[in-house]
């Protein structure tokens, strides 16, 4: 978040490598061409970007990065400057909104692959002994969704029907994760992103 918010401050310049890295301190000892790299690999893949055909952050090769999306640069009332945590970002409307839900917990997919299971790194991480540590993908890919059982101990199912083959969902498809039932949901507005075990979710990686 700290890297989108600092191209989007930057909207339209270009952002060097140097000052990239200066986003995680004198005192983080970590390889740095491979954080940056990673950190930009997150960010596009929230908005289902493409660093072949980018609509939100540009490239420039051997020297940093330029967000080349339009920015809603509005003046804050009583003439304050705009900050990290109040600049517009791009409209929710260019995001992916998909979502798996369980009971009154929500989790936003992202585009591209989101893994389920009992993973610690997990995107939809599901506690539970009959859940597989790697057991199902879901891949978005162009407006389309699909399912794909990682070889599960206790298998994956579609509205009830054991999965072989990755399967097309549809919005209220029920999945199961062995016992494990969810609901996959195209949502209107932008899910929370609690994980499925109910518990809040409190990550620290930094930037991401």
């Amino acid at each position: 978040m700290e890297l989108l918010i600092l191209l989007v401050q930057n909207a339209g310049t270009l952002v060097g490598r140097t000052e990239i890295q200066a986003l995680w301190g004198n005192d983080v000892h970590l390889e740095h061409d491979s954080a940056i790299n990673t950190a930009v690999r997150k960010v596009r893949q929230a908005p289902g970007d493409d660093a072949e055909r980018p609509r939100f952050v540009e490239t420039v090769v051997g020297k940093g990065y330029r967000f080349i999306a339009p920015v809603d640069q509005r003046v804050l009332s009583g003439g304050a400057q705009p900050s990290a945590s109040n600049i517009p970002l791009p409209s929710v409307g260019d995001f992916p909104r998909y979502c798996l839900t369980r009971g009154k917990q929500e989790f936003l997919l992202v585009a591209g692959e989101n893994m389920l299971g009992r993973d610690a790194d997990a995107q939809v991480h599901v506690e539970h002994p009959s859940v597989s540590r790697r057991h199902a993908r879901i891949s978005i890919e162009r407006g389309r969704a699909a399912l794909e059982d990682l070889r599960s101990l206790h298998g994956t199912f579609v509205n009830g029907r054991r999965i072989e083959t990755p399967t097309e969902l549809k919005s209220g498809t029920v999945i199961g994760l062995g016992p494990i039932t969810l609901t996959f949901l195209l949502v209107p507005v932008s899910a929370s992103t609690s994980p499925v075990n109910g518990e809040p979710e409190h990550r620290t990686e930094r930037p991401s």
